[in-house]
């Protein structure tokens, strides 16, 4: 393995010419978890995504109006 000079000594340094993230060629190094989502999760993030902005702020302001006649704030 060739040494390569390293732009910092903390705990994030690495090589001046590594790149950042996935943005290089070649495999990914994606060594972390799968993200694990519940069934109720899936469903509320595809709604959050069909509805439009004019959809989305009513469904707060309706959200809100809610609360407050229930007496939470």
């Amino acid at each position: 393995m060739t040494a390569r000079p390293k732009i910092t000594t903390g705990s994030n340094d690495r090589p001046k010419d590594d790149t950042i993230a996935q943005t290089g060629p070649g495999l990914p190094d994606d060594t972390s978890r799968p993200v694990e989502a519940t069934d109720d999760q899936i469903k509320h993030a595809k709604e959050s995504l069909r509805e439009t902005p004019r959809q989305k702020l009513k469904r707060e302001v309706d959200e809100e109006i809610e609360l407050s006649q229930k007496g939470a704030e």
